[in-house]
This record gives C-alpha cells, structure tokens and sequence, in this order.
C-alpha cells in the first residue's frame, strides 16, 4: 500500500494532494488516531507497519463527509481514490505518527 510516484501524479492532478495540505491537521489526527488504535490493540512490542494503519485508516476516510463530496464533486467515483488518498495521508504523516517506533 504504499505511495508511488505515479499514484502521487493523479492525486495532484485531481487536486487531492492540495485537498490534503488544506486540512493537513485533520489529515494528521485520524492518522495518528488510527496508529495509536493499532499500536494499543498489537500485542506488545509488536511492530506496526504502514499497512497495519492503512487498514484502520482507510473506512475513516472512506465516510469523511468533506472528502467525499470533493470527489463527487470532481466526479472522482473509482473505490481507488480512497485507497490512494489513504496511502498519501499515510506517507506525507508516517514519520510523525510513529513516534520513532521502528527505531527501537
């Protein structure tokens, strides 16, 4: 589930990425919300992987009422876009979000 350049261009090119930096901190809590959950529900000193969040993350912002009616909006009705849109949040907030975790 991670990012690559070329998901990176469609976001941009339907405005998505602009639509994420807009409400970077909004963005940034469900992502740390959805690591926290995780994290506190893995046994202990298990690692928690991007893919991990993703799948905590992804029906959050699958029903974010301001995101959905962007994409209807702009007539951005493809299931991938929620994926894709989870994966960026997921990717620009990674390093803040797990707090160093993978360090140890």
């Amino acid at each position: 589930m991670a990012l690559t350049l070329e998901v990176e261009q469609r976001l941009e090119a339907a405005g998505l990425v602009t639509r994420f930096d807009d409400d970077l901190e909004l963005w940034k809590d469900l992502a740390n919300g959805s690591y926290d959950y995780v994290k506190g529900n893995f046994p202990a000193d298990s690692r928690v992987r991007p893919d991990d969040v993703a799948k905590i993350l992804g029906p959050i912002i699958e029903v974010n009422e301001g995101l959905r009616a962007y994409l209807n909006a702009n007539k951005l009705k493809q299931k991938y876009w929620i994926k894709d849109f989870t994966d960026l949040i997921i990717d620009r907030t990674w390093n803040e979000i797990d707090k160093g975790e993978q360090a140890k």
